[in-house]
C-alpha cells in the first residue's frame, strides 16, 4: 500500500510538473501579442464604415498580414484560441495584459493627438496673428497714404493758393454746366 501511494504521488508531481499547454498551442506570452493585433485590427476595421464585403477583405488582409507576422496560420490560431477557451483561467490573465497593452496604446495615442490638436491651434492662432498684423500692417499703409496725400494738398494750397482757387472755380463751372441750377460764387 506505501508503495502505491509512493507511486501515486510521484505520477501526479509529474502531471503537476509538465506543462499544462500542448507543445502544438501557440504559448500564452505569443498569443498575448497576436490578440493585441488582432484586436488593433478589429477596432480599425470597425471604423471603416465601408460595406460589409469591402470591410471583409480589409480585414482578411490585415489578418493575414498578423499571421505572417507571427509565423502562424488560422488553422493554429483558431486551434489555439480553442485551447484557451476551454482554460478560462490562462485566457483571462493573457486578455488582461492584452487589455493592459491597448489601455497604454490608446494613452499614448491620445497624447500624441492632444500634441497635435496644440500644435493645430497654436498654429492657427499664429496664421490669426499674422492676418491681423497684415491687415494692420495694410490699414497702417493706407492711413500714410491718406496722410500723405493730404500733406501734399496742404503743401501745394501753401505753395500755390491761386492754381487752387483757379481748379475750384473750374469744378464749379464744370459742376454748374452739368446742374444749371446750382448758384456760383467767385472765389478771390
Amino acid at each position: 500500500m506505501r508503495n502505491f501511494l509512493c507511486v501515486g504521488l510521484v505520477l501526479i508531481l509529474m502531471a503537476g510538473c509538465q506543462s499544462k499547454i500542448p507543445a502544438d498551442i501557440i504559448p500564452p506570452e505569443k498569443m498575448q501579442e497576436i490578440l493585441y493585433d488582432i484586436h488593433v485590427v478589429d477596432g480599425y476595421v470597425s471604423t471603416l464604415g465601408a460595406n460589409q464585403d469591402s470591410a471583409k477583405r480589409v480585414a482578411a488582409a490585415y489578418y493575414k498580414g498578423v499571421y505572417s507576422k507571427f509565423k502562424i496560420d488560422s488553422a493554429g490560431y483558431t486551434k489555439s484560441m480553442t485551447f484557451y477557451y476551454d482554460h478560462p483561467e490562462i485566457l483571462t490573465g493573457m486578455y488582461d495584459q492584452v487589455n493592459n497593452s491597448l489601455k497604454k496604446s490608446k494613452d499614448s495615442l491620445d497624447k500624441i493627438e492632444a500634441k497635435r490638436i496644440a500644435k493645430l491651434s497654436s498654429a492657427q492662432k499664429k496664421a490669426k496673428k499674422m492676418a491681423d498684423d497684415k491687415k494692420k500692417a495694410e490699414d497702417a499703409k493706407k492711413l500714410k497714404d491718406s496722410l500723405d496725400k493730404i500733406a501734399r494738398i496742404n503743401a501745394e494750397r501753401v505753395l500755390n493758393p491761386e492754381k487752387l482757387g483757379k481748379d475750384s472755380l473750374s469744378k464749379a463751372r464744370r459742376l454748374r454746366r452739368k446742374f444749371k441750377s446750382l448758384p456760383i460764387e467767385k472765389v478771390n
